[in-house]
This record gives structure tokens, C-alpha cells and sequence, in this order.
């Protein structure tokens, strides 16, 4: 069936209400905008499914959203786990309740109980809530720092961690054998003794293990912190855990405290843009801060700005990362450091190796996503080992075992005691972190994301994939590669000698390269969004020298990139 068929079946169907084909209707004279909206239908992936919303096959939606919802209730009655549970939490922006109220009413419809936050709540908070209350399985919907016109719905297991491949797999081939007329739901889920809602008790017991987590230091008192949500989940919950932890001069961006899928004060609610910040920087010139924090729609996220001298300082999320990494493992006793570890993704800087390494402390490492750093958790006890820390560049933060996700709540903390331990020694973050990498060199990175504007676009980034696959680099720009990595056939090998090695990392359509100067290159294709991303990282002894060395790896390798986007060779 192609576009125009499943647009007509739409328009066509009794199920359909009639708003949604008023608005597919409009949309007769625009052959591109149909073929858009349903080239495919949304796909459940391993990071669930994520998309524009609107009317459409490939679209978010209620019926979209029922689907997929349909799909989890029957991998949960084929396996036999539907006694427990689904926990249900949702953020701010457009349609969220909507689409957590209808997941309810499918696995309501389904005989399924379900505990549904009744305001909006961070992702993590879910992770933590499924395994508080020994449910199956988890949903949250959002669409993390997406722009507003997108939603999207994830879905964890009962261990609170976000499903992997396999689990996902199910789910899939499931949602793809199923039509509307095979959705079950009920028409009043609140009115049936399967809905229930996530009380107060439950978010005390995350605090409690969130702040027994966390270093205990002193101070803290007089670190003058500025805060924003973003409009996002995180409005309530961040201010309330730093008060929680002694830390009073804490202040809000009070427009941005507000919940808002618009999200009107910024062109992107993501805390890795500097331009996220410009609102906390006008705050902030009228009054002193030594730290502002940004968390992302759903709070997995969590970004930092520095003031040095009269200038405020963005961090990247793998100097964040190092700094918390460096900050906690300083505080652990030597004993819980030695059956600690510490995980990293693939694209994660390699200088975590060289701080864990100073302190004794093993490292290991994940394909991208955080949900494979939430499996680790569960499987190191059975070596004898503990999980300290973990994560990932893209501003993903998480200690402990409370949770299974990353954690910007926990995030915004952790970094709130480490600016304060080391503001009582008369540094601040970004003195601390020059300290470190005077120590360890400069470990500098860059990255380019690369969005599919059409499907002829993503066969040519598809077709780009499989050509360095078959054919290895030898070099990148001036620098010449000594390995390339293969995660999609667990195969590494080595240019200089032909032989080829294992990698012990499940499979995932990854391609990384490493250069005789030690620098990584990695070329990823999104698990959930029609895009591929582009890492890169330098060391070197001196500053410069790096920036240099990472200006001419960027420009070689995105002019490969783009030459076969635009024509498929």
C-alpha cells in the first residue's frame, strides 16, 4: 500500500473521528504533504517512537499511540506479566495527557492495571516509579528536547530501564500485524478499579534515595544557583530536591517555570544550545550567580553554564560528565572503588578512561542509548561488581542504582555539590576541570547531525552506511586510520595488518574510526528520528593543537556526508 492508499484508507474509515479526516481532507492538494505523513507507518524502535504530531500513519497520534499501546498489552499477556502493571507518566508538552490518558484506556480495555501520575513528571521519576511499584512494565510520553510540533512514547520493562532491541522486536512485530479494529479500550479507565495514581509517598522515597546517592559534603549554603526547566518537568522537582539538600539561594527563571509545549521563550528546549540559556543570562545580569542549570522537557537531561570572570561558560555534556565522574569518585571510599564501575557510551569521551584509571576504578563501555547502561546496572552484581556512575555526551548523567535512566534530578544535585565543594577550595568548575585536563591532556570534541529532509535522503544515508562499511577509510582529512569498528557485525579491524578482532557489544548499525593520533570517529544513524550523527574527538597536549586537529577531521568527514546525501555516491 502505498501513500495515497493508506491516506484514502484513513479518510475511508469508520474509526477514524472526524476532526482527524477534516484535517486530512485539506491536505488533498498537497501530494508532498501526504506522501510525508504516510510513506510508513511510525515505527516502534528501541528508543519507541517518536514523530511529528498530526493526522497520518507516520504521524503521533491517538490512533498511532493506541497501536503501539495494543502491541505492549499483548507482549505482556503472552509473557505472562500483565498482573503487575503499567506505570504511566507524561511532560509538557502538546497532547502528552491526551496520549497517556488514551494508553490507559487500552491496557484498561485490556484488563491491564495502571498507575498514572497525575501531574507531569520527569522520565527518570518513571523509571524509578515502575520499580517502586513492581510493575511490568513503564510508558512516558514525550519527545525529550524535540521541537513543539513533536510527541513521542517510550516504553520500559520491569526493571525500570528503557526496553532493548530484542524487547523492542516484540513490541514491533506485533504493532505491525495489528489494525484499529483491534485495539481494546475502555471508555471510562478512571472509573475502573485498574486505574490508579502515583501518590506523594512515591516521590518522597526517590528524593530519600537520591540524596542518600550523592557525596556528602559541606557547604552549599551560600552557592548561588539559577535555575531553569525549560517550560519542562523538572519545574517542580529540581528546586525541591536542591532545598532539600541544604542549598537556599536557589532562584528560578520564572518564565520558564511554567509548563508550556509552545515552549515560547526559546527557539529549542534543549539544554545543550547556548541559545536555551539567553533568558537565565538576562537573569543573570542582574544578579550574581555562580551556576545556572537547564534541564530538558522530561528532565533526563541536564545542562551547565559557569560564570568566569564576567562571561558565562556552556559545558559540553563530556566535561560535565568528567567533573561529576572526577567529583564522585574523589568522595568514594577506597573499597567501594575498587568493585566500582564506571560506564561510558561508544561516542562517550575517552577521558573518562584516564580519571577512572587515576582513581582505580574499571571502565567499561555501551553502544549508544541509555538503556544499555540501565542493563549493566542490573547485570554487574552477578561479577561482584557496583555500578558507580555512567554516561553519555549528549548531557545523560546517572549514579546509584535508583534509577535506570538518566537522571538530570539526580544531575542537577550532583552538580550543585560539586560546584560548592570545590567554590569552599576557591575554584570553580571550570577551574577544576583545566586542572584536570592539565593532568590527563585536552580532550576536545565536536559533532554534526544530519536530518533526512526525504525518504530519497535517507536511502542515500542508508547507502552512505553500507559503502564504509564495505570499503574502509584509510584516511580523514590528514589524519590516517589504524581501525575501524563495525557494531553492526561486531567486527573490528585493523588497516595496518588486515586482521580483524571481536567486539563483545550487542549489534547496532555503528561505525566508528580511529586514527594513528588517537582520535575517534563515529558515524551513528538515529534509532528513533529520520537523521545521523556525527561524533568526533581529539587529545592533545595543547589546546590549540587540538582545536586544529578537530576543525580538519570535522570539515573532511562531513564533505564525505554531504556529497552522498546530495547524490547517492
Amino acid at each position: 500500500m502505498d501513500a495515497r492508499e493508506r491516506y484514502q484508507a484513513w479518510l475511508d474509515h469508520l474509526l477514524i473521528d472526524n476532526d482527524t479526516k477534516a484535517e486530512l481532507r485539506a491536505l488533498d492538494s498537497d501530494p508532498a504533504e501526504i506522501e510525508d505523513r504516510f510513506f510508513r507507518t511510525l515505527e516502534f524502535g528501541t528508543g519507541g517512537m517518536r514523530g511529528q504530531m498530526g493526522a497520518g500513519s507516520n504521524r503521533m497520534n491517538i490512533y498511532t499511540v493506541r497501536l503501539a499501546v495494543q502491541a505492549l498489552a499483548h507482549t505482556l499477556k503472552k509473557t505472562g506479566r500483565t498482573a503487575g502493571g503499567v506505570v504511566i507518566a507524561y511532560d509538557s508538552r502538546h497532547k502528552s495527557r491526551e496520549f497517556a490518558e488514551e494508553a490507559a484506556a487500552v491496557l484498561v480495555g485490556n484488563l491491564i492495571p495502571v498507575y498514572v501520575f497525575p501531574a507531569i513528571a520527569p522520565t527518570p521519576l518513571l523509571s524509578y516509579a515502575v520499580r517502586y511499584c513492581q510493575a511490568s512494565a513503564g510508558i512516558v510520553i514525550t519527545a525529550s528536547h524535540n521541537p513543539p510540533a513533536y510527541n513521542g512514547l517510550k516504553v520500559y520493562n520491569e526493571r525500570g530501564n528503557q526496553v532493548l532491541a530484542e524487547e523492542a522486536d516484540v513490541i514491533s512485530s506485533h504493532m505491525a500485524a495489528l489494525s484499529l479494529e483491534d485495539v481494546f479500550i475502555d471508555k471510562n479507565p478512571k472509573g475502573s478499579e485498574l486505574w490508579r495514581e502515583c501518590g506523594e509517598e512515591l516521590l518522597d522515597a526517590y528524593y530519600e534515595r537520591l540524596l542518600a546517592i550523592t557525596p556528602d559534603v559541606e557547604g552549599g549554603h551560600d552557592l548561588r544557583i539559577l535555575y531553569t526547566p525549560l517550560h519542562g518537568t523538572g519545574a517542580r522537582f529540581v528546586p525541591e530536591i536542591l532545598r532539600k539538600a541544604s542549598f537556599h539561594a536557589v532562584s528560578t527563571v520564572t518564565e520558564q517555570m511554567v509548563p508550556d509545549g509552545d515552549f515560547s521563550t526559546v527557539r529549542s528546549p534543549n539544554p545543550e544550545a547556548r541559545d536555551a540559556y539567553e533568558l537565565a543570562f538576562a537573569y543573570a545580569e542582574k544578579d550574581p550567580f555562580d551556576l545556572i542549570i537547564a534541564t530538558d522537557p522530561d528532565a533526563d537531561r541536564m545542562g551547565v553554564a559557569v560564570l568566569d570572570g564576567d562571561d558565562w561558560v556552556l559545558l559540553n555534556g563530556n566535561q560535565i560528565g568528567v567533573l561529576l565522574l572526577d567529583f564522585i569518585l574523589s568522595h568514594l571510599p577506597a573499597d567501594k572503588r575498587n568493585k566500582g564501575v564506571v560506564v561510558k557510551t561508544i561516542v562517550t569521551t575517552e577521558m573518562v578512561d584516564a580519571v577512572a584509571e587515576h582513581y582505580g576504578v574499571e571502565v567499561r563501555s555501551t553502544l549508544t542509548g541509555f538503556k544499555y547502561i540501565g542493563e549493566l546496572i542490573d547485570l554487574l552484581p552477578e561479577e561482584g561488581r557496583v555500578f558507580i556512575f555512567g554516561f553519555e555526551e549528549s548531557y545523560g548523567y546517572l549514579a546509584g542504582d535508583a534509577v535506570r535512566d538518566k537522571d538530570a534530578v539526580l544531575a542537577s544535585l550532583l552538580i550543585a555539590k560539586a560546584a560548592a565543594f570545590y567554590k569552599q577550595q576557591g575554584l570553580t568548575l571550570l577551574q577544576r576541570l583545566q586542572a584536570l585536563f592539565q593532568t590527563h591532556g585536552y580532550y576536545l570534541q565536536g559533532s554534526c547531525a544530519y536530518e533526512f529532509a526525504s525518504s530519497l535522503e535517507a536511502e542515500r544515508g542508508a547507502k552512505l552506511i553500507s559503502r564504509l562499511q564495505e570499503t574502509p577509510i584509510p584516511v580523514i582529512g590528514s589524519e590516517q586510520v589504524v581501525r575501524m569498528l563495525d557494531y553492526s557485525t561486531g567486527k573490528s579491524l585493523d588497516l595496518k595488518t588486515g586482521e580483524e578482532g571481536l567486539i563483545d557489544l550487542p549489534q547496532e548499525r555503528v561505525l566508528q574510526w580511529i586514527t594513528q593520533g588517537g582520535s575517534k570517529v563515529t558515524l551513528r544513524p538515529s534509532g528513533t528520528e529520520p537523521k545521523m550523527k556525527l561524533y568526533l574527538e581529539v587529545r592533545a597536549g595543547d589546546k590549540r593543537v587540538g582545536e586544529t586537529r578537530l576543525a580538519a577531521l570535522q570539515q573532511a568527514f562531513d564533505q564525505i556526508v554531504r556529497e552522498a546525501l546530495a547524490t547517492g555516491l
